[in-house]
């Protein structure tokens, strides 16, 4: 999965001369939390509400909202914004703007082919792909299983739940940390009664969860 397939195409944006008056507004108006600031398509910048935040008056301050309200309209967006941006192409994996994110401790991505504006991924955007990715929202069960790191038990497991005549809803794979011989298989299949299923996957050697158990 591509950002170019999961990115806001119809992206908000600001230029720096916008004032930070009208980006806070702008922000509460869209129910965003960021907004890419722009010369024509080029990326120059980024404003959050956290920078509008921190450039504003604390709530000790003594100003009331007209005197506030003015400070903001007389900043401009060019002045608190983060300059030249992080950003990735509508060809990066999904994956790597996930660990981008996270990494750099950012909500937002914007998305640049051919030196211009092209989208945004944000936070909230790999959220909807992890849900997607597991499978969250679709007829289902849940099973967490604890398997050997060897070549083709996840083709053992694929047929026992053929066998019943289930079908894998989505099937996701991470290492075990603590023990690096096996890995967890979180497996989510089209029924809501996975009695049989965790029978013969147990049955198989297989260590199964279906709830949350202390390691």
């Amino acid at each position: 999965m591509f950002v170019g397939r999961r990115m806001t195409r119809n992206v908000v944006t600001v230029t720096k001369d916008a004032s930070v008056l009208h980006v806070r507004n702008l922000l509460r108006d869209k129910d965003i939390n960021q907004v890419p600031v722009v010369e024509g398509r080029r990326v120059v910048g980024v404003i959050t509400d956290g920078d509008i935040r921190e450039n504003s008056a604390s709530p000790a301050s003594t100003l009331s909202v007209h005197e506030l309200n003015y400070l903001l309209s007389e900043m401009k967006a060019g002045d608190i914004m983060t300059r030249n941006p992080v950003t990735v192409g509508p060809e990066t994996p999904v994956e790597e703007a996930a660990k981008i994110l996270n990494e750099k401790g950012i909500g937002c991505l914007p998305v640049v082919a051919n030196g211009e504006l092209a989208g945004i991924i944000t936070t909230c955007d790999m959220l909807n792909v992890l849900l997607e990715v597991m499978g969250v929202g679709t007829r289902s069960s849940r099973i967490e299983l604890s398997i050997p790191s060897d070549m083709g038990e996840i083709c053992s497991i694929a047929e026992i739940v053929k066998g019943l005549g289930l079908s894998i809803i989505s099937m996701v794979s991470t290492v075990n940390e603590t023990d690096p011989a096996t890995r967890f298989l979180v497996l989510r299949v089209n029924t809501d009664d996975i009695r049989e299923l965790c029978k013969a996957l147990r049955g198989a050697g297989y260590k199964v969860t279906t709830s949350y158990e202390e390691q």
